[in-house]
């Protein structure tokens, strides 16, 4: 089994395929040579994502440009120039298609892009009020999830961008309020924090409803933890009252119908 993942100092473009299964136990923080595999470096790193093939995978950073890399020669295939206006903070391929990927940037757009085409032109571009931190697919693509600053996310139609819930998490005002979101439980519910904030945010994902407010207390009296990443539970776990349950039912039921005629 392999994994990529990043140098410590990640901006000075050093990228590293580690084989877990040559790496030495916990307590030995020495890689042998066997371990790792270096690939073409690429400049300000910030986001690396592997396709669902495990053939190729993508890497942005500070600057408008994204690099295609093969994963069994460690060399960078193409580099795609002038993808966004600004820095892009985070590219993502889908689960289960190897050539679709999106990404998001500070310039305020979300594009999805296929690889198929060349990327010259994106398939379709979704601007944010404010930029964006970040765009992840549902497990089974059938959505973008799409976090902008100050508590914008939305849930956007992967095969054309239209938006389909918007989760109407009140704004703090600080252009600083870096928010994050993930799905969680499948594509049940989303989960969203922001950086300014000691509250987590549990959604659902199918009615957009507000389920869960999670404060974040730290050790010391009247101290408080501000979110900087988060991850889904991996495990099924239920949110919901079961007053909850049944009206999440009743829409479940009406928008699997509603969604059938549209097809994709």
């Amino acid at each position: 089994m392999i994994s990529i993942v990043l140098e410590p100092c990640s901006d000075n473009g050093l990228l590293k395929l580690y084989d877990i299964q040559q790496i030495p136990s916990a307590n030995n923080s020495i890689y042998s040579s066997g371990a790792s595999v270096s690939f073409d470096e690429f400049d300000q790193l910030t986001s690396v994502h592997v396709n669902s093939l495990d053939e190729l995978f993508l890497a942005s950073g500070y600057s408008e440009h994204v690099a295609l890399y093969d994963i069994s020669t460690g060399k960078c295939l193409q580099l795609f120039t002038n993808m966004h206006q600004e820095h892009i903070n985070v590219v993502k391929f889908a689960n289960h298609s190897p050539s679709m990927f999106a990404t998001s940037s500070f310039d305020h757009d979300v594009k999805m892009w296929d690889l198929r085409q060349k990327p010259i032109h994106p398939c379709y571009t979704v601007s944010s009020g404010l930029g964006n931190v970040m765009v992840c697919f549902s497990p089974d693509d059938h959505y973008l999830l799409v976090s902008a600053v100050d508590n914008e996310v939305k849930q956007l139609l992967a095969v054309d961008g239209r938006l389909h819930l918007d989760f109407g998490i009140p704004p703090t005002g600080s252009s600083q309020n870096y928010t994050r979101s993930y799905y969680m439980n499948g594509r049940d519910y989303i989960l969203s924090g922001s950086c300014d904030e000691h509250v987590v945010r549990i959604c659902s994902a199918q009615t957009g409803k507000r389920l869960r407010d999670i404060s974040l207390e730290g050790k010391s009296a009247g101290s408080s933890m501000f979110v900087q990443s988060l991850r889904g539970d991996p495990f099924r776990v239920n949110m919901l009252t079961s007053k909850d349950a049944d009206k999440e039912s009743f829409s479940d039921e009406h928008s699997s119908s509603a969604h059938s005629l549209g097809g994709a």
